[in-house]
């Protein structure tokens, strides 16, 4: 049974057409078992905004965001009942070995196993999103493959992790993980 790591990114959970296009997508593969995280969306944008205006601590920011993808995961399962939803990483093992997705919230998993598991473990800072959130993750599933979703699509060459971290399409975070990560997939969610 395969793993695959899908991030859908927070633009994506006002894009009416999000829940239909995800399910064609997830059509295209089934044995595999999918674990969904989701980006903070307009959520973590207010947060920033914040930043700007009355600055925070880093890490206290990267903790409220963190926080905010528990929410913004549950407005993705909101939408795809369907599809299992964890918050724990212990219940989320289990269920890699059988076909299917699970929509996890990975707050309670970065705050007390991540650190602890093999491999560079995450900062706590503004250089980490939800993409160098799903691209450890991924690591550490040994996933077979890193997907991506996106409101728009990759500028240049895919291959490039750093000139896509440049120009703010991945994180900087994501594109130091470079060759580590399983093979990455970029997909404009938003085009027909």
């Amino acid at each position: 049974m395969g793993v695959e790591v899908v991030k859908v990114g927070g633009s994506l959970l006002d894009f009416p057409e999000m829940p239909r296009r995800l399910q064609s997508l997830f059509r295209q593969r089934r044995n595999v078992h999918r674990v969904v995280i989701t980006g903070g969306g307009q959520l973590v944008d207010y947060v920033r905004a914040w930043h700007a205006r009355r600055p925070l601590d880093d890490v206290a920011a990267h903790w409220m965001c963190v926080d905010l993808m528990t929410i913004t995961a549950r407005l993705l399962w909101s939408q795809l009942p369907e599809f299992a939803f964890i918050d724990d990483d212990r219940r989320l093992l289990p269920r890699l070995g059988e076909p299917g997705t699970t929509v996890f919230a990975p707050a309670r998993w970065l705050r007390e196993s991540e650190p602890h598991l093999p491999g560079e473990p995450l900062n706590a800072g503004w250089a980490v999103t939800s993409d160098a959130i799903a691209g450890r993750l991924a690591l550490v599933l040994r996933a077979d493959r890193l997907v991506l979703l996106k409101s728009a699509s990759p500028p240049g060459d895919v291959r490039d992790l750093e000139a896509l971290a440049v120009s703010g399409y991945i994180d900087p975070a994501l594109a130091a993980m470079g060759g580590a990560l399983p093979p990455l997939d970029f997909v404009n969610l938003r085009a027909a």
